[in-house]
C-alpha cells in the first residue's frame, strides 16, 4: 500500500528526507550513512548556513530567540532536524554560541544580558516619564533572564542538541536534569518562572511535548519522569481536556505541521509517546484522526511557518 510513499520518500531531491526514511524506517543504516553525507550540499542547508555569522549566530549576536525562527536557536533546531551533526564546524560553533545562554539551573533563556539591559533603559524610561523610582538595573536584568529560562525552548534546544550529537555533553545532561526538577505535579510542564505561568497548576501542553521529545532522545534515563509526563498527554487522549467531558482542547492541535518548533499537534504528540516505546489504549483517537487525513498514502502539510524562516 505504502510502496509509493516509500519510493518517493526516497527520492534524491532531499537527502534529509531520504536519510531519515532509510534510517527510521527501513532499517538500512549503511545505505543511511551514505546519504547523510550530501545533506550538507543540499539547497536548504545551505541557505541556512549563508546567513550564519563566522561567529555561530545568525541575526543577532545579543538576541538568540528573536526574530522567531530566523534566530539562532531556531536555526540549531532546524539543523537537528534535518540530519546535520557536530562534525560540521558551522553547526559546531552555533551550538557553542548557544550554550552561553544556558542558566547556571541548567535551563535556555530566551533572553541575554545585553537583550535585558535594552529591557530595563525602556523600563527606566517609561518609570522616569511617570514620576517613579526604576527599580535597580542588576536585579531587573538578573530576573528577567531568569525568568525566561523556559520549559519548551530548553526542551526544543536539548533535543536539538542532541540529535546533532551532545548526547554525552555535561551541559546537555545538566539541562536534562533541570527538567526532571521542574516538571509539574500533574506529570506535564509549565515555565516555572515565567510571570504568565507563576500562578498556573495546570500544566501547559507546548512545555511539556517539548521536554518529553527531550527525553525522548534518551529513552533509558529519567524513566520516572518520562512515565509521568507521558500519563499526562495519554490522560488528555493527547488533545482532549480530561475535566470537560473530553472535548477538544484545542482544533488548531488537529493540523499537522513541520517544523515543530514550539507548538504542539497530534502528530507530535504520537511521534515522542512512540519513540518512548509507549503503547496505550488512549492513543488510539489521535492515530485514527491521523489515518483519516491520509490520501493515496500521503499527507498534506496543514501548518508550517513558511516565509518566516530563512529557507
Amino acid at each position: 500500500m505504502y510502496e509509493n510513499t516509500i519510493s518517493w520518500l526516497l527520492e534524491d531531491e532531499n537527502p534529509s528526507v531520504k536519510y531519515f526514511t532509510l534510517k527510521d524506517l527501513l532499517n538500512k543504516e549503511k545505505e543511511a550513512k551514505e546519504v547523510k553525507k550530501e545533506i550538507p550540499q543540499s539547497k536548504i542547508i545551505k541557505k541556512i548556513f549563508s546567513k550564519q555569522n563566522e561567529e555561530g549566530f545568525w541575526e543577532s549576536r545579543e538576541n538568540p530567540y528573536i526574530p522567531k525562527y530566523k534566530a539562532t536557536y531556531w536555526q540549531i533546531m532546524l539543523l537537528g532536524y534535518l540530519g546535520m551533526d557536530r562534525d560540521d564546524e558551522r553547526v559546531r560553533r552555533a551550538c557553542e554560541y548557544i550554550f552561553k545562554f544556558q542558566q547556571k539551573e541548567g535551563g535556555f533563556s530566551e533572553t541575554g544580558i545585553e537583550k535585558a539591559k535594552k529591557e530595563y533603559e525602556y523600563t527606566k524610561e517609561r518609570c522616569l516619564k511617570r514620576g517613579k523610582k526604576p527599580p535597580d538595573e542588576t536585579k531587573f536584568v538578573d530576573d528577567l533572564i531568569h525568568q525566561m529560562e523556559l520549559s519548551c525552548l530548553t526542551g526544543n534546544t536539548v533535543s536539538a542538541l542532541i540529535r546533532i550529537g551532545y548526547k554525552n555533553d555535561k551541559r546537555v545532561l545538566k539541562a536534562l536534569r533541570w527538567l526532571a526538577d521542574i516538571q509539574n505535579r500533574d506529570g506535564g510542564w509549565l515555565c516555572p518562572y515565567w510571570k504568565a505561568h507563576i500562578r498556573d497548576t495546570h500544566s501547559c501542553f507546548y512545555g511539556t511535548i517539548c521536554a518529553l521529545g527531550a527525553f525522548s532522545e534518551v529513552k533509558n534515563v529519567f524513566k520516572e519522569t518520562i512515565k509521568r509526563g507521558a500519563e499526562f498527554l495519554l490522560m488528555h487522549r493527547l488533545y482532549r481536556a480530561d475535566h470537560h467531558n473530553f472535548e477538544v482542547i484545542n482544533k488548531k492541535w488537529l493540523e499537522l505541521s513541520f517544523p515543530q518548533f514550539y507548538g504542539y499537534d497530534i502528530l507530535r504528540g504520537l511521534y515522542v509517546l512512540t519513540k518512548l516505546g509507549i503503547k496505550d489504549e488512549r492513543m488510539k483517537d489521535a492515530v485514527k484522526i491521523i489515518k483519516s487525513k491520509e490520501k493515496e498514502g500521503k499527507w498534506i502539510l496543514e501548518k508550517t511557518p513558511n516565509g518566516r524562516m530563512h529557507t
